[in-house]
């Protein structure tokens, strides 16, 4: 979502509970869900474990919001706990969940984000393992998100990541459509709005 600041801390949240059961970095969980490595190139540096998921807002009848099942329990009620904690700051329905990880010396090339869901959606961030060494350019600018803090981004600016090691970066993202939101028209659509 389009914002007056690239970056917005938002509140601390405390992630020792989701970090003592994330899985390992061998867990063959990382590649079950694969759908947004495929569709979004940029990202193919990363892997996931997918909690929610819609795949695109639509212009009429929204469909419905995926809750997928196969994490294992203890790090599903972890990660939704603090899913609702989101959902609750703006009064929305998270659309997208995911813990995103980045492995040490791994890069997201800087890109914008496109579509109506990433558009119209606040996109947060939940740093949950992550160092100091982890950098998230926004519009140039060097930031690091400190774990146990959720952010705000501004998506629709050119933003990427790099992790130069040690460790691994797990975030959880979180897309939180607001409250009231009503799909643009066919008419906006013609007049430019790139659905993507």
């Amino acid at each position: 979502m389009q914002r007056l600041m690239p970056l917005e801390r938002l509140f601390d949240w405390p992630v020792e509970g989701m970090a003592g059961v994330l899985p390992t970095v061998d867990d063959p969980v990382w590649g079950v869900f694969k759908t947004r490595q495929a569709k979004f190139e940029v990202h193919n540096a990363t892997r996931s474990i997918v909690f929610r998921w819609l795949e695109e807002l639509m212009i009429a009848d929204p469909q419905p919001v995926a809750r997928l099942t196969y994490p294992a329990p203890a790090l599903s009620e972890a990660v939704n706990r603090a899913v609702d904690a989101i959902e609750g700051h703006y009064g929305g329905t998270a659309v997208r969940a995911l813990l995103v990880e980045l492995a040490p010396g791994q890069t997201i090339p800087a890109h914008r984000d496109h579509g109506l869901l990433l558009r119209d959606t606040h996109r947060c961030h939940l740093p949950i393992l992550t160092h100091e060494g982890v950098r998230f350019p926004i519009d140039g600018i060097d930031h690091h998100l400190a774990a146990g803090t959720v952010y705000e981004v501004d998506n629709m600016r050119p933003h990427s990541v790099a992790n130069p090691g040690p460790g691994r970066r797990v975030h959880l993202i979180v897309n939180v459509l607001p409250s009231g939101w009503t799909p643009p028209s066919k008419t906006s659509v013609a007049e430019g709005l790139e659905v993507v």
